[in-house]
């Protein structure tokens, strides 16, 4: 293949360069030969045919190798595997792999809104998806890989991930794979109480393919990590991104997978590296002409001359499924030399290379920017090196300023962060327990968590440290709580002396008052002296043995208050009875594995939509979660506002948070226009029925502004919506989202 290679000016020489060509003297490629199995996945592999494994490698070390070798010996013994990634793309890609190497017909794929080939051997599909079958009991595959196993931790996706190792029968084996697991010990042993056998560990900390670390300054150039006196002034020049491109291609390490915080920066840097020309435009038309033809919309793509003449592509959630496995394919073939993608795509980007290069040691977040996590650099760091294809992977870090690069070289040492539990009982899991057992029993299941699991330890402390604070040692005193019997003994006194000092009270109240005085054990107390000498000490002791008390109720009993509100707010609308056991209605909102759930359950019980398409459609697209498009109409979702308002409602009467759900039903200010908009479920929802009715891809992504990404997503949402009311007792609903759905997936959307 020929190389592609920059046809712009080489850079200058300069003092640095020749210490940074000894760091990379060895970037090349290896000579060929047989692939070769590593010690650990020989391990790992012997031991998923007889139990469950934890295995935490390297990114690029070879994990997927572990999970497809022992899916083919179980396709070949007529036995069958899920494998379960955490983003839809990934498992779009895994199902496409797996496809070629065990046949169509061998591979399914499951992923809320479509399935293909259900009922075969060896099934890829999100987490969600393995939970909701194990939750009604349909599947007991011999093996369950789950990828990407550190999303135990993940705020919004962590639960189905615990839920799944809670409820995966013992028959079938787990196979977790993960690059950043440093407490796998502390997971295993939490899984071998729930499963009766810990899970062996496999662990490997040598990388395939070594790391190289070094910087690239504010004016692109590459530099060693110890010239920090060689840094220009701070801050970055106007073309610091194409000299950084040169310096990469004259050092021989491309291609690059460029990480910026935002999609736009990306697309802003595809196109300012476009302009740099590249050999090879002939191998790239040829390779995305393969996707074209089965994905005719990709020729009209913003970015495909980008690819074609320069070999620069944008990778981001803006852009559709297809483009990204496009990208990922010519990247993997090594056709590309520059891919610029979000940091939150570090893991969805399942494919190295030789180089990765941060623009910035931060990323965005709804607060604003942030610093990475150890985590999420690792994460970023681990694609570089491709193994076979790479001697040694290089990272380069930013160095825009001294402080820069000490937070960079920090990072480089820093532990990824411990996995933990976060584990939240939502409605859908209160349902689905209760239908199988009792309350009591419920509650005793969510003791199982690896959330509870890990309280035990600070539960211990806590019993330990309450225990450790000493009774009070005043033995002699004849009262039972002196800080109580003193306190009302001072404010018995102080009220005499008010009541006194003013001359207006009654005679009576005064004498009564005095004589409680008087019986008051405090009068006679023998030991008073030594009682005041130590009360203050007893008062701090005991204010630390209630405040040790209460985070020790909080923490024992949160995940218990937590069900129990959400069962109170299920009985209080009619899905539970007076004893917790699930009524008619509970039944079948049992079904629904949606994040609103309960929503999606009281439209149907109330029949706010009977059995037009367009409404069903529209709720599905106020339902998804993907940021709204920038533009849309209102979208006739009243009576959907006033029940998500008295849900809302009834969940902040049970002390429940409700989170954002009603922000999502609010009309929101647009300060370029300088008036008031839809809200973002009704610009979702007037996308989502406008698709359905047949509107122009092109025009409608012009008329919403919306991304092509976010608006494929919204369709796929809004179709996983319509896909669970499908399952649903009601021949109306059934009818009307199933055609929305059918509507809604045509091409790009699929």
């Amino acid at each position: 293949m020929a190389r592609t290679k920059i046809a712009n000016r080489q850079p200058a020489r300069r003092p640095t360069s020749g210490k940074l060509r000894s760091m990379l003297e060895d970037v090349g490629t290896p000579p060929p030969g047989p692939f070769v199995a590593a010690p650990f996945q020989e391990a790992a592999l012997a031991a998923a045919r007889v139990g469950d494994v934890l295995v935490s490698a390297p990114t690029g070390s070879g994990k997927t190798w572990i999970a497809e070798q022992a899916m083919a010996e179980l396709l070949t013994a007529g036995r069958t595997a899920w494998y379960t990634t955490p983003l839809k793309a990934l498992s779009n890609q895994k199902y496409h792999r797996f496809s070629g190497i065990y046949g169509v017909e061998s591979v399914g794929l499951l992923t809320g809104e479509r399935r293909i080939n259900a009922q075969a051997p060896i099934i890829v599909a999100t987490t969600e998806i393995l939970r909701n079958a194990l939750y009604g009991n349909s599947t007991t595959p011999d093996l369950m890989v789950l990828d990407e196993a550190h999303y135990l931790s993940d705020p919004e996706r962590g639960t189905a991930w615990e839920e799944i190792l809670l409820l995966a029968p013992r028959r079938s084996r787990l196979l977790l794979l993960s690059a950043t697991f440093p407490n796998a010990n502390a997971v295993a042993t939490w899984l071998g109480e729930v499963r009766g056998a810990k899970p062996q560990i496999i662990a490997e900390h040598t990388r395939p393919v070594p790391l190289r670390y070094v910087m690239a300054d504010g004016r692109g150039r590459l530099i060693p990590p110890d010239a920090v006196g060689h840094l220009p002034p701070s801050g970055r020049t106007s073309s610091w991104l194409p000299n950084l491109l040169r310096d990469l291609e004259h050092f021989g390490l491309l291609p690059v997978i460029l990480f910026f915080p935002a999609r736009r920066q990306c697309d802003e840097a595809a196109r300012e590296l476009a302009s740099l020309r590249a050999f090879g435009p002939e191998l790239r038309a040829a390779a995305i002409g393969r996707w074209e033809r089965e994905f005719p919309y990709l020729k009209q793509h913003a970015f495909r001359s980008a690819v074609i003449d320069s070999g620069v592509a944008p990778h981001h959630a803006g852009h559709t499924t297809a483009w990204r496995l496009a990208v990922e394919d010519l990247l993997a073939r090594g056709l590309v030399r520059a891919v610029c993608a979000t940091t939150t795509l570090a893991s969805g980007l399942d494919v190295p290379a030789r180089t990765v290069a941060l623009s910035t040691l931060a990323r965005n977040s709804p607060e604003g920017p942030v610093v990475l996590t150890a985590t999420e650099f690792h994460q970023m760091s681990g694609r570089a090196g491709r193994r076979g294809k790479d001697t040694i992977g290089v990272v380069v870090l930013p160095a825009t300023s001294r402080e820069e690069v000490r937070e960079g070289l920090a990072l480089i040492d820093a532990e990824p962060d411990p996995v933990t539990s976060s584990f939240t009982p939502g409605y859908v899991q209160v349902l689905n327990l209760l239908r199988r057992s009792t309350l009591q029993d419920a509650l005793r299941e969510l003791n199982r968590s690896l959330a509870a699991f890990e309280c035990r330890a600070e539960i211990l402390r806590l019993r330990e440290a309450i225990a450790s604070i000493p009774p009070d040692d005043l033995t002699e005193r004849p009262c039972d709580d002196r800080l109580i019997t003193r306190g009302r003994y001072e404010r018995m006194t102080d009220r005499l002396r008010r009541l006194q000092k003013q001359g207006r009270a009654p005679e009576e109240e005064i004498a009564a008052l005095k004589d409680e005085i008087v019986s008051w054990p405090c009068a006679t107390c023998p030991v008073e002296q030594k009682c005041l000498a130590t009360i203050e000490n007893l008062r701090t002791r005991e204010l630390r043995r209630s405040s040790l008390r209460q985070a020790l109720h909080n923490i024992e009993g949160s995940l218990a208050d937590e069900f129990t509100r959400r069962a109170a707010v299920l009985k209080r609308l009619g899905y539970l009875d007076e004893s917790y056991r699930l009524t008619a209605e509970g039944m079948w909102a049992a079904e629904l594995r949606h994040p609103r759930a309960l929503v999606m359950a009281e439209i149907v019980r109330r029949s706010l939509v009977g059995g037009s398409t367009a409404a069903w459609a529209a709720v599905a697209g106020a339902l998804a979660t993907e940021r709204a498009p920038y533009r849309g109409g209102e979208a006739g979702l009243s009576a959907l506002v006033k029940l998500v308002r008295e849900l809302v409602d009834f969940e902040r009467q049970h002390a429940l948070d409700p989170g954002d759900v009603l922000k999502q039903f609010e009309p929101e200010w647009d300060p370029g226009s300088r008036r008031r908009i839809p809200s973002p479920a009704d610009r979702r929802a007037d996308a989502v029925v406008a698709w359905m009715r047949g509107a122009d891809w092109g025009k409608l992504l012009m008329e919403s502004q919306s991304e092509e990404g976010d608006l494929q997503r919204i369709m796929l949402q809004a179709a996983e919506v319509l896909m669970q009311l499908e399952g649903l007792p009601f021949p109306d609903v059934r009818t009307a989202a199933r055609d929305a759905r059918l509507r809604l997936l045509r091409t790009p959307v699929i």
